[in-house]
């Protein structure tokens, strides 16, 4: 019998199901009237809320791809940047929500990849 999503789920990706609504209710939170910097938490919630539901998915349906990590951790780089590049950097909330979101997603996406690399189904193939 197959596993379903609610079976077969990972610490790792509702962590990052968290990470993202946090993000995305930032604007909000942090008051900001600064166009780029919501809608840079808002595009990074929305793709960070993907990302983990693709890997959440891709759990429960036996794949072995690890693709969804990498570029997590790439979006993670880019959340910390963000401020800057965009030029809210002085923002000082939303800016180090950002910041802080961002350096969370790197820890959370490769505690998944350290997970995945050193578990029994891993380490037999």
């Amino acid at each position: 019998m197959p596993r379903t999503i609610w079976q077969n789920k990972s610490a790792q990706d509702w962590l990052l199901g968290i990470l993202a609504l946090a993000l995305f209710i930032t604007p909000w939170v942090a008051g900001t009237g600064d166009h780029a910097a919501s809608w840079s938490a808002w595009l990074g919630a929305i793709l960070l809320a993907y990302l983990a539901a693709a890997s959440l998915f891709e759990a429960s349906l036996f794949q072995i791809s690890q693709w969804e990590e990498w570029v997590t951790t790439a979006l993670g780089l880019w959340l910390v940047f963000a401020p800057h590049l965009l030029g809210f950097g002085t923002d000082f909330l939303i800016a180090w929500a950002h910041r802080i979101i961002g350096l969370m997603t790197i820890a959370v996406s490769l505690w998944a990849e350290w997970s995945f690399r050193h578990s029994p189904v891993a380490t037999k193939q």
